[in-house]
C-alpha cells in the first residue's frame, strides 16, 4: 500500500483554486458557522485593524468586518486567488467596503510589524509546511497587547469515520495525498504551538459539533472542496468513477434516515502578544 505523498504549496494552491467556487456551500456551513464563533469569543472592537490569514471564501473576514465598522480594516490574505475572488463577491454582497484582500504566503507576511490588533487564521494551520514560522510571523505584524484566534480540529479526527474511510481507500489506490501537518489537535497541544511561537495569556475552549449531509451526492460534494480534493485530482475519471462508487457503497450504512451525522470537535484559541 503506498504512502501518502505530502501536499505542497503549489499542490494546496490548485486544490483550493478549484474548490473556490463551491467551498463551505455543499452540505452545512461550517466554516462560516465557527468564523463567527472565534470573532465572537476574540470580542473584535469597532474600528480594530484585523489580518486575517488563510482566509478562504471569508468566513472569519465577513463576520470581522461588520464588527470593526468603517473606522476598522481588515486585511484577508490567502495563498489560493480563486479563494479571494469569492471573498470579495462575499464581502460586496454583504455591502462591506472595509476589506482588503491580497494574495500571499502566510509564511512571508508582507506588513511592517506591529500592525494589526488583531491575527486570525481558522482551519489552516496544517496547511502550512512551516507552520511555527507562519506563527511566527503572526505574532510579528500584532501590535504589543494585540491578540490571536485560530481554530483547528480537536479530539477524535474530524467526519469520523468518513475520512479516515477515504484515507485508507486512497492509500489502497495510491494515490493519497496528506497536509502537511496533522489535522487534529488537543487543547494543550493547541497552546503549546503557541507558546512556541512566543505568544502569552493562552486560553482554550472545544466545542463539539454534529453535522448533517443530507445525501450520498452532498458528502461526496463536501469532499472535493477541501484537502481530499487532492487526492481525488489524482485519479483518471475512469479510476474517479470508480473510486467514488466504492467509497459511497461503504458509507451507505451510516446513513439515517435524514442524511449522514457525523461530528466535528473544534478547538478555539486565544492568545496575546505582550
Amino acid at each position: 500500500m503506498a504512502e501518502p505523498i505530502i501536499a505542497t504549496k503549489q499542490v494546496i494552491e490548485q486544490v483550493f483554486d478549484g474548490a473556490a467556487p463551491r467551498y463551505d456551500r455543499e452540505g452545512p456551513s461550517i466554516f462560516r458557522q465557527f468564523g463567527t464563533r472565534l470573532v465572537e469569543w476574540i470580542g473584535i472592537t469597532p474600528g480594530a485593524r484585523v489580518l486575517d490569514v488563510a482566509t478562504g471564501t471569508g468566513a472569519v473576514l465577513i463576520p470581522a468586518a461588520q464588527r470593526v465598522g468603517a473606522s476598522g480594516r481588515v486585511v484577508g490574505i490567502d495563498l489560493a486567488g480563486a479563494m479571494l475572488r469569492e471573498a470579495g463577491r462575499a464581502a460586496h454582497d454583504a455591502g462591506l467596503s472595509n476589506i482588503k484582500l491580497t494574495k500571499m504566503d502566510a509564511e512571508h507576511l508582507e506588513f511592517p510589524a506591529n500592525s494589526f490588533d488583531v491575527v486570525t487564521c481558522a482551519f489552516s494551520l496544517f496547511l502550512f509546511p512551516a507552520m511555527e514560522v507562519a506563527l511566527r510571523e503572526m505574532r510579528r505584524v500584532l501590535k504589543p497587547g494585540g491578540r490571536v484566534g485560530v481554530t483547528v480540529f480537536g479530539g477524535s479526527p474530524p467526519f469520523d469515520p468518513g475520512w479516515r474511510i477515504f484515507a485508507e481507500q486512497a492509500r489502497a489506490y495510491a494515490v493519497a495525498v496528506r497536509t502537511p501537518q496533522r489535522v487534529v489537535y488537543a487543547p494543550a497541544e493547541a497552546q503549546a504551538l503557541l507558546a512556541a511561537a512566543g505568544f502569552a495569556d493562552i486560553e482554550t475552549r472545544v466545542e463539539p459539533n454534529e453535522i448533517v449531509y443530507a445525501n450520498e451526492e452532498a458528502w461526496w460534494a463536501f469532499q472535493l472542496t477541501l484537502a481530499n480534493r487532492a487526492a481525488i485530482l489524482r485519479m483518471s475519471e475512469e479510476t474517479r468513477a470508480k473510486f467514488k462508487t466504492e467509497y459511497l457503497a461503504k458509507m451507505r450504512p451510516l446513513f439515517r434516515e435524514d442524511g449522514l451525522h457525523l461530528s466535528a470537535s473544534v478547538v478555539y484559541a486565544l492568545a496575546s502578544r505582550q
